[in-house]
């Protein structure tokens, strides 16, 4: 089976909570924060801290999502509902596609970073890659 589903349903309800700990958290990180940028660096940061507590959560949310269609699934719903979040607290928000991007781009950095050194990044290190992609990407320009 090329995608196969997770088969411990304890693990992946445990994943589950995490990320619903982060989605609850994330409505006042994203609204307090001077700018979107801000707000999702404080929202990724918080769910980096909650992965990186919870060793399963932070093995299946960047590296068995890459070929486990149950946990892909968990994760694109999360995806989903921080960018919604997103969108109805910000005024500032970008458009969806962008928001996707910019978290597609930081999940795929730090799961290439996590598999590179076969463990996970320390906070500092997290912290500088998305500050990077947050605040020194710009978004392509509309013709």
């Amino acid at each position: 089976m090329r995608n196969p589903t997770h088969q411990d349903p304890t693990i992946l309800a445990a994943y589950q909570r995490s990320l619903d700990r982060v989605y609850g958290q994330s409505r006042e990180l994203l609204a307090g924060a001077p700018t979107w940028q801000a707000g999702l660096f404080h929202s990724v940061r918080a769910c980096y801290g909650e992965m990186r507590a919870h060793p399963d959560a932070l093995h299946l949310h960047f590296v068995a999502t890459a070929r486990d269609a149950g946990v892909q699934a968990i994760r694109t719903r999360h995806r989903d509902r921080l960018i919604a979040l997103l969108d109805e607290t910000r005024t500032d928000a970008p458009p969806t596609l962008h928001a996707e991007l910019m978290l597609s781009m930081i999940h795929a950095t730090l799961r290439r970073q996590i598999v590179e050194r076969q463990a996970p990044l320390d906070l500092d290190d997290a912290e500088q890659t998305f500050a990077r992609l947050l605040f020194l990407y710009e978004a392509p320009q509309a013709a």
